[in-house]
């Protein structure tokens, strides 16, 4: 032991350099085990997206891993079938409806909690967000009930109408945690030199929330299109969507063109991503 360690360990009754080397032991061992789980997290969510992924590209008329041989056949079939492209364009007509719609009804709702002061603010807050909290099949059934009760059930707009209401949680949380991000002075300076309310909502706030904005219509658009009960109940067999179409394609065959349309539905997805991330100047950081 060196006249120094001596020193230290006379004056302190303990090896300092000896516990960093067991602390800095232990945080490797930390790190390594984090790591090691998050390496299986993740390859627990791609790997099914992998094999379908692959599928999609079989020659075989059933769904087969791994595939015997490549072909294109399946995503060919898929462009050239009425049915699936008509479900795809409903799909998409409604995700879209769907995404402005709730993030209008959203964004309006957290704006005017945020901004005003309502005797039953608790309980308003509760009724924006219990959509997502009750089960789809309860919402599916309460929107057939209502929407058979006035004679307009099986309709598109219907559908968007559900869907913009059972989604607008989430761009009202996200608003709503925007608004409470922002610097207010923003507004009062706007004010302050003659703007009037809604010139400054559409000059500062709204800009100043655009990712939040981006972000919830996102949420909304994804989850939209990949919703099934809600649409199947509204639907009423007078449309189909592509969740529907492939329910329905699984109840009689495996065929491959469902994992081909599934990977056209998560490239689309990631695209959507994207775009909206640079379009909104970084929505994920």
């Amino acid at each position: 032991m060196s006249s120094e360690t001596e020193r230290e360990y006379s004056s302190t009754g303990e090896y300092p350099r000896l516990e960093s080397k067991r602390g800095s032991g232990r945080d490797r061992l930390y790190t390594l085990l984090l790591n090691g789980y998050t390496v299986l997290v993740v390859g627990f969510v791609l790997l099914p997206l992998v094999v379908i992924s692959l599928m999609s590209f079989t020659p075989s008329e059933f769904l087969q891993f791994p595939p015997q041989g490549f072909s294109l056949q399946w995503y060919t079939e898929f462009f050239q079938s009425t049915t699936w492209l008509l479900a795809m364009q409903n799909s998409l007509l409604i995700a879209v409806a769907a995404a402005i719609g709730a993030t209008s009804i959203g964004a309006t709702s957290a704006f005017a909690l945020d901004r005003y002061d309502y005797r039953f603010e608790t309980a308003l807050t509760g009724l924006s967000i219990l959509p997502i909290l009750l089960p789809p099949v309860i919402i599916g059934v309460a929107f057939v009930t209502f929407f058979g009760l006035i004679g307009v059930g099986g309709q598109l707009w219907t559908l968007v109408i559900a869907h913009s209401i059972f989604f607008a949680p989430f761009p009202f949380v996200l608003v709503s945690q925007g608004l409470g991000d922002i610097d207010r002075s923003y507004e009062e300076a706007a004010a302050d030199l003659g703007a009037g309310r809604l010139t400054v909502i559409r000059r500062i706030t709204v800009p100043l929330l655009r990712s939040n904005l981006f972000a919830g219509a996102l949420f909304a658009f994804i989850l939209s299109l990949n919703e099934y009960i809600i649409s199947w109940l509204i639907s009423g067999f007078s449309f189909k969507t592509i969740p529907i179409q492939i329910f329905t394609s699984l109840r009689y065959t495996y065929s491959p063109i469902i994992a081909a349309v599934s990977l056209l539905f998560i490239v689309m997805t990631v695209v959507v991503m994207v775009v909206v991330d640079r379009v909104s100047g970084g929505v994920w950081e």
